[in-house]
């Protein structure tokens, strides 16, 4: 048996015996939601489908130092709706496109390539989150296709410390978000 048919049996095994501990069992119904107080929306009881973002920021990029050659991309089903968030203001984030935006790592050895597709920005407000920026611009993106999807945005003008907020201090400095679309992390070779 491979190591990955062993942790997937472990997995649905593990499921099934927090099922029942919780007093269920594998084909009993799920409990009628709590009614919500009125003026609040209630909470998903599945946060992780396509129609919830899987939600990245500044410290969730390609390649970071501290992974210490161990990174893959993150998976995503696809049609899932990704957002990035940004330390904004004074620093201003453009989409990078075409060939100059690449996934990265294993990823990049993938023949095949996924699409991400630009849904719109927004901006949120920064007070007393990171020092020195007065806003969060906000990328909205849905990934289709089967593959490997690159997301860059650069950054001009540049932050003054981009160390300071987790970014390589480098020239030009591009955020590169790479994503499996319909994908597991274990297909992936090892490097």
């Amino acid at each position: 048996m491979s190591a990955l048919a062993s942790r997937l049996r472990l997995g649905v095994a593990a499921a099934a015996a927090a099922t029942l501990l919780a007093g269920g069992s594998p084909g009993a119904a799920a409990p009628a939601p709590a009614p919500t107080p009125s003026g609040r929306a209630a909470l998903p009881a599945d946060p992780g489908t396509r129609d919830h973002p899987y939600l990245f920021t500044q410290q969730h990029r390609d390649g970071l130092w501290w992974w210490n050659g161990t990174w893959l991309p993150q998976s995503v089903p696809p049609g899932a709706h990704l957002q990035i968030q940004l330390p904004a203001g004074p620093a201003h984030w453009e989409p990078v496109t075409g060939r100059a935006c690449r996934p990265t790592g294993a990823a990049g050895l993938l023949p095949v390539r996924a699409r991400a597709t630009a849904l719109g920005t927004s901006v949120l407000p920064n007070e007393g989150r990171i020092d020195g920026f007065s806003t969060l611009k906000v990328f909205d993106y849905r990934v289709e296709g089967i593959g490997a999807a690159a997301i860059c945005l650069r950054a001009n003008p540049r932050p003054e410390r981009p160390g300071g907020i987790g970014l390589p201090d480098q020239e030009p400095l591009v955020y590169v978000l790479t994503v499996l679309v319909g994908i597991p992390q274990a297909s992936l070779p090892r490097l």
